[in-house]
């Protein structure tokens, strides 16, 4: 059997539908294995290594199981490790397959092109942001290693890297006669942090239940929404864990993302026992507020250690009282009398609301992220605690190819020049997103935390003329009224990949930026140490 073949059923085996990658000499051997499979993965290729795992990212997110990537041995690995890195730390299932050199080259004594300190230096490296780490080297075990390393990928929802000598294709590869998931032996709950739980809930009036983005990796959305029916119990996410929880579910409280003029932060203020389900504990969300997550009543269930499923199921047989019912409608959100990132976002969700399809929403980091706040999608995809620039761009493509929705983009000009020609790309595809870029013509996150930097400045770029250079549709607004006309023209043309340049006033970043930047800075003045 080749291990083209093998490969190919293992991943089909998983649920994975698709490939990202470049092609470079050490994995074009199995490239071109893996193309001629009757039933080969359609193959993504992007520009830049960086951008190829944003892809994939984005549809491992999107559809919640691994997805896979395919790049070359050391230039092409390593220039994706920033990528990799995001996706371990967002536990993000993915599966890197790199090249490697064949058994002659390795055996030659020379330095290998690509190579960094040492052969194996790319496998060290790898180590720290990865489960694991295999080599497909030998026919009698490949099978069995590689199907070990999807199962790993898939159970604790982090990237695994499978490294592909580039002479491994002419294997005679001993095949896995079938593939069922091995008994996945129940993750035992721990009974005395549950018991402490059970008891302080039989007492408690207002408990919240903190939902982070492990609610959604694990796959207990439904036990979670179900268990706050159940007892309604008011429903809050973090802002990484966003998309873990139906913002139409009847319990939905909103988005604690550290801000305290939130209905969020006021239900978690307020309550007298917090169950933190799944959620990463992050500076962006906790720094200002270490003392609630610290405190008696907040109970942290983590996710892989414990089951979040069980918890929910067990938690749904008590027999505990049906809590007093809360608030949880929204303060209205007024308009923005100037123009803004959040007037921008406002007329986006104004405008999308009033459709019947289920429109994704993919944001990069910085203001675009914070004003994201201002609509409500069921489908939202965003770096929101690692926060790497240049996300969101490949990551419409994985967006599209995982669901066939087209996206609507939010993107800052700095994130756009670190990965916008993916646009290009993305029109092979047939993904024909909506690109809204926040246009300040500074890095303007760095600037909020570095006022008086010298080197922020990004003027003069013509990105309607890039935009239409690629074939893509694009103008240029300064208000409301010409912004509000250019999106609904963009949503009405859904043939037609649309990029609007919204040339936003001097000064006008975010209150939720400004805080954010303060509240971060804050922890560099104190002693304060992190939870």
């Amino acid at each position: 059997m080749q291990l083209g073949a093998a490969i190919t059923k293992a991943l089909r085996d998983f649920g994975v539908n698709e490939l990202f990658g470049i092609p470079g000499d050490f994995i074009l051997p199995l490239l071109q294995q893996l193309q001629q499979q009757p039933d080969a993965l359609p193959f993504y290729y992007l520009t830049h290594e960086p951008a190829v795992v944003y892809a994939a990212d984005a549809a491992a997110r999107c559809a919640n199981r691994p997805a896979a990537v395919a790049l070359t041995y050391g230039a092409g690995a390593l220039n994706g490790v920033n990528a990799v890195a995001q996706a371990y730390e967002e536990y993000v299932p993915l599966v890197i397959f790199a090249g490697y050199p064949s058994r002659n080259e390795v055996a030659s004594g020379l330095q290998i092109h690509h190579q960094a300190k040492t052969i194996d230096s790319q496998r060290r490296i790898y180590t720290e942001i990865t489960c694991l780490q295999v080599r497909l080297d030998n026919a009698e075990t490949a099978t069995q290693v590689l199907y070990e390393a999807l199962q790993t990928c898939k159970e604790q929802s982090r990237p695994v890297l499978i490294e592909v000598p580039r002479d491994a294709v002419d294997l005679d590869i001993v095949p896995r006669a079938s593939y069922a998931a091995a008994a996945k032996v129940p993750v035992s709950v721990h009974e005395e942090d549950y018991q402490r739980l059970v008891v302080a809930l039989s007492t408690a009036r207002r408990p919240v239940i903190l939902s982070g983005v492990n609610v959604r990796r694990s796959g207990a959305q439904h036990a979670v929404e179900c268990l706050a029916e159940q007892f309604n119990i008011p429903l809050v996410t973090s802002l990484l864990g966003r998309a873990s929880i139906n913002p139409n579910h009847s319990c939905y409280g909103g988005v604690f993302c550290g801000a305290t003029d939130t209905l969020a932060y006021q239900l978690l203020n307020n309550a007298d026992v917090i169950i933190a389900l799944g959620v990463i504990y992050t500076d962006s969300n906790f720094s200002a507020h270490r003392s609630l997550i610290s405190s008696p009543h907040f109970y942290r269930i983590d996710f892989p250690e414990q089951s979040l499923k069980s918890w929910c199921s067990r938690l749904a047989s008590e027999p505990l009282p049906l809590f007093e019912t809360r608030s949880l409608n929204q303060p209205e959100l007024q308009p923005d009398t100037t123009f803004s990132t959040d007037a921008v976002v406002q007329e986006i969700h104004r405008q999308l609301s009033q459709q019947s399809t289920i429109v994704p929403i993919v944001s990069d980091v910085g203001d675009c992220l914070f004003a994201s706040l201002r609509a409500s999608p069921t489908d939202f995809l965003a770096p929101a605690y690692y926060a790497s620039m240049g996300y969101s761009i490949p990551a419409a493509l994985g967006v599209y190819v995982t669901t066939q929705r087209r996206p609507v983009v939010l993107v800052g000009d700095g994130a756009f020049l670190m990965t916008g020609l993916e646009l290009g790309q993305c029109l092979r595809y047939g993904c024909l997103p909506i690109i809204v870029l926040i246009n300040n013509q500074r890095w303007d996150m760095i600037e909020a935390f570095a006022p008086k930097l010298n080197c922020t400045k990004l003027h003069h770029w013509q990105y309607t003329s890039i935009a239409t250079s690629m074939g893509i549709e694009s103008v240029r607004v300064h208000d409301h009224p010409s912004f509000a006309k250019a999106f609904a023209k963009a949503w009405a043309e859904p043939d037609q990949a649309h990029l609007i340049d919204v040339w936003m006033p001097e000064k006008s970043r975010s209150a939720k930026l400004s805080k954010f930047a303060e509240t971060l800075t804050s922890i560099n003045k104190t002693n304060s140490i992190e939870v």
